[in-house]
């Protein structure tokens, strides 16, 4: 199975929204590394079969860590295919933080 065709699956699999790394773990198993995976998500997001929003924190501890978050469009002729894709983004991104935010401490 090509890169392409597996992060569609993984997406389209339950989760609306995942971090790249949660998809980068999924590829794993199936031999697929990083450099495959970053050209996939590159070529997918340009033709719009998925979004792909980058986020930040400002936390020291998570300088190196890829906050990038992905999500399937469904509807790609249809603008609210977008809009959908971003919600399911923000959903996961706010998820996410609000769960780091309520257990991580900086000391």
């Amino acid at each position: 199975m090509q890169a392409k065709d597996a992060i569609v699956d993984i997406l389209g699999s339950g989760k609306k929204a995942l971090f790249i790394s949660e998809i980068a773990a999924s590829l794993r198993r199936s031999g697929i590394g990083k450099e495959e995976l970053d050209q996939a998500i590159t070529e997918l997001a340009a033709v719009g079969s998925i979004m792909v929003r980058d986020h930040f924190c400002a936390d020291p501890h998570l300088e190196d860590v890829d906050l990038r978050v992905a999500a399937l469009v469904e509807n790609q002729s249809d603008a609210d295919g977008h809009a959908v894709a971003l919600h399911e983004i923000d959903l996961a991104w706010n998820r996410w933080l609000g769960e780091f935010l309520a257990n991580h401490r900086c000391g």
